[in-house]
Order: C-alpha cells, then structure tokens, then sequence
C-alpha cells in the first residue's frame, strides 16, 4: 500500500497508473479539470484498453463542465456512465486499473486539489479491496443497489458510521483527524466520550463545537 500526500506528490502516479493499464481503467469523477489525466485515459482508449469512466451527476456549480467533460470522453471512445440522483451527491473519488490495483483518493482531479490542498490518496493492491471497489463500481455504474462485503472498505453512507464509530472508539491513546468541518452528532457525543477517557484529540479542520483543541 501506497500513500499520496497534496501537494507534493501531484498526478504522476495517476498518469503512470493509467500508462500501464493493459486491459482496463475505471474511473469515478466528482470534479475534473486535468488535462494531463484526460490525455492518458484517451492514448489508453488509442491502445485497446476499456476506459470506463463514472461522472457524477451533479455537483456544486460545476454540472456544465461534468456535461461537456462526458461529451469529450465520449467522442473519444471513452465508455460513460452518470451517477444515479438518489443521494444528495456521489463524492468518491477512485480508480481501478486492470482490476488489480485501486486507487481512492480523497481528492479531485483538479489544479486545486492536487497543487493547492492538502490531501491524502491511497494505491493498493490487496485482492480483497480491489473486488469490493470493483463491486461498487458495478453497482454505480449500472445503478443498482450496493451492499459492503468487507469493514475494511468504508463506503458512506452504507457503512461509513459504523465502522468510523469503532475506529474511534478503539482508541487507546490518540486521535489525530483532518477534516474541514467534523459536524456530525454522534460523531461529536463518541469524540466527547473518548475526550473523558483521557484520549488525546487533535483536530486540524473545523469543529461545530469548540470543546476541543484544533487549528483552522
């Protein structure tokens, strides 16, 4: 397993990622403005492989450029599917080469993510990880309903609280989290109950309460 770190580690990975795909590259966009992506997944149509990108339906301000990103990719043969409307949004990031290596990612493939953000990614190859995220994209991709097989892979908002819960939850001593904005009732009423357990929380981000120590 491999970690990503923005910025600094940039888009190489995902371009050289792409390069080597032999069979296929799934893709699942939330935002998308990077030219240099875009050409890889084109010269991997131009060399046999299925390209099979999964764009969101909508996001905030940005349905314009999700609509025209669809006819670019289509004009150069490159498979799309829209997510469903039944949640207020589909906010994964994540990619699948050859079904063998999976790339999730909590960041966008944007200048603004991926230059200007602090962000973090993650490349595995772990079989098990890989099935379960080529499982949801199946099901994403032809809307239909997804039901997690492993704790290991959290997908919100199917089992998302559930395994964040346990993870905090099993602390012992530490809890170090980024998040912009930790909002979330019961995550705020575990976070207090651990703070009473004498585990130390550090919050880089914000906080709908100022109980405990973070920086903005």
């Amino acid at each position: 397993m491999k970690l990503l770190i923005q910025p600094g580690d940039g888009i190489d990975r995902l371009v050289k990622g792409i390069k080597k795909a032999k069979k296929s590259v799934e893709i699942v966009i939330f935002r998308f403005d990077r030219s240099e992506i875009e050409e890889a997944l084109v010269d991997a149509v131009e060399k046999g492989v299925f390209v099979h990108a999964l764009i969101a339906f909508t996001n905030r301000g940005g349905e314009d450029h999700l609509r025209k990103l669809e006819t670019r990719f289509l004009e150069k043969g490159i498979t799309v599917a829209r997510t469903a409307g039944d949640l207020v949004r589909y906010h994964g990031k994540m990619m699948i080469v050859d079904r063998k290596e999976l790339f999730v990612l909590a960041f966008n493939f944007t200048h603004l993510d991926i230059d200007h953000s602090r962000s973090f990614g993650l490349i595995t190859r772990n079989a098990k990880l890989v099935q379960e995220a080529g499982k949801l994209f199946d099901a994403d991709t032809k809307r239909q309903v997804y039901n997690p097989g492993s704790a290991k892979f959290v997908v919100s908002p199917l089992n998302a609280h559930k395994e964040i819960s346990t993870l905090i939850k099993g602390a012992k001593k530490e809890l170090l989290i980024y998040d912009p904005k930790v909002s979330d009732r019961a995550m705020l009423r575990l976070l207090d109950e651990r703070k009473d357990d004498r585990v130390d929380i550090r919050i880089i981000g914000g906080l709908a309460t100022t109980e405990f120590p973070h920086a903005n």
